[in-house]
């Protein structure tokens, strides 16, 4: 129609006040009919014909601002179901830019049931989860920003509803993944598996491709971790669980990107911690991390030797060699996982190594020095800390003494 032929029954319409009443009902119902029609074909067009690449946001939203209720019409195609334009929108690859728009006014004007985001979230119709298959990945990536950016996808959906894991069952959502996983970092380490309820790096499918995914996310959010590459599952680390499903070599290429060597990644020290038996694999990629020391500033060999000593199945009297080739900063130096020093460790548990105690202190004595001098000072800070206390106990005007002799506030 013509802008000026409607411009011209909108202003017909406005003198319908001055008509006889029972003229202006039946005007007025004929223009209810009309703009109830209005709104289907507006409904349908956000259902059917929406275009990126010949529509604008400003002119879907003009459409909506007109006619509202064009949000709320439902397709009754029964190929489709009973579903909202926003999610309409998610099956026409033209149309999925359109979606945070569409979210955002069904919001406004609260389409869709209570809580579901202006029909973003509806039960049986997911939006987000149904962008996961969808092949445009950088088209997709973006929509998530936007939803993200005006906060209609929130950090708590990553978990409620799998997210992660739903889009690592779908080929080439790699920049969806990182989206998300940017999104909530921490489900990267909490989120399950659903069959065998394992982290993701244990995934039973695991690919090359979701495999990178997962690790570069995690290389992104927790490096000093190795992006949790070394964590064990039932006694297997991610590395080994890779090593099996995808195999060794394929997963070395992944790996090497994603932890590149040459970078001082502290991977071989992590690995000795972790599970010994990968160290000769992976020394194949990272020789020069060899030479490097790890966060606690020991060396691979310290490394190598606190863990034997933890393990406990190096005794003296048939492995005296680790011993005596062991230099004197292996020795001095503590285990940061224990704690312990290393005749502490010969001695503890069950083991009680005594000819490994024994050489181990008779070769430094002077862990035993450093031990008292540790001990020393703490008692003369605990000593410090109990004179403040106790002087600020008796100046303090809030302070009463009870009957039995404590004080409260």
């Amino acid at each position: 129609m013509p802008a000026s032929s409607l411009e011209d029954i909108i202003a017909k319409l406005h003198l319908c006040k001055d008509a006889p009443h029972y003229m202006a009902d039946k005007i007025n119902a004929i223009a209810d009919k009309a703009l109830e029609e209005m709104t289907k074909e507006a409904g349908d067009f956000l259902h059917y014909d929406l275009d990126d690449e010949k529509h604008t946001v400003e002119e879907v939203k003009a459409i909506i601002d007109i006619f509202p209720g064009s949000l709320s019409v439902i397709n009754l195609d029964p190929g489709f179901g009973d579903i909202l334009p926003v999610y309409q929108a998610v099956y026409r690859s033209r149309a999925v830019s359109f979606i945070p728009l569409l979210a955002k006014e069904g919001s406004r004007l609260g389409v869709g049931s209570e809580g579901s985001r202006g029909g973003l979230l509806e039960h049986g119709s997911n939006v987000v989860l149904t962008l996961a298959e969808l092949y445009d990945d950088k088209k997709c990536k973006k929509v998530l920003e936007e939803l993200r950016d005006l906060d209609l996808l929130k950090k708590e959906d990553i978990q409620n509803f799998d997210l992660l894991q739903h889009f690592l069952a779908e080929d080439g959502c790699a920049q969806r993944f990182e989206v998300l996983a940017a999104l909530d970092p921490d489900s990267l380490i909490t989120a399950r598996c659903s069959i065998n309820e394992g982290p993701l790096l244990h995934h039973y499918k695991l690919t090359e491709n979701t495999f990178e995914m997962i690790l570069k996310a995690g290389m992104e959010h927790f490096p000093e971790n190795l992006g949790c590459l070394f964590r064990k599952f039932k006694g297997k680390t991610a590395c080994q669980n890779a090593f099996d499903i995808i195999g060794t070599d394929e997963a070395m290429r992944v790996i090497c990107r994603c932890i590149p060597p040459g970078e001082n990644h502290p991977i071989l020290h992590m690995a000795v911690e972790a599970d010994p038996h990968l160290e000769d694999t992976l020394m194949n990629y990272y020789r020069d991390e060899a030479f490097i020391r790890d966060a606690t500033g020991r060396t691979l060999s310290q490394v190598q030797f606190h863990y034997t000593l933890r393990k406990g199945n190096i005794p003296f009297s048939t492995t005296a060699s680790v011993f005596v080739k062991a230099t004197d900063d292996h020795i001095e130096a503590k285990d940061p996982r224990s704690g312990l020093y290393p005749f502490m460790l010969a001695a503890s548990k069950n083991r009680s190594d005594l000819d490994a105690v024994n050489y181990l202190l008779r070769r430094c004595p002077k862990v035993l020095v450093d031990i008292k001098n540790t001990d020393t000072g703490k008692h003369r800070a605990e000593g410090l800390c109990d004179q403040r206390r106790r002087k600020k106990q008796r100046q303090s005007p809030r302070l009463r003494r009870h009957t039995m002799g404590q004080y409260e506030l």
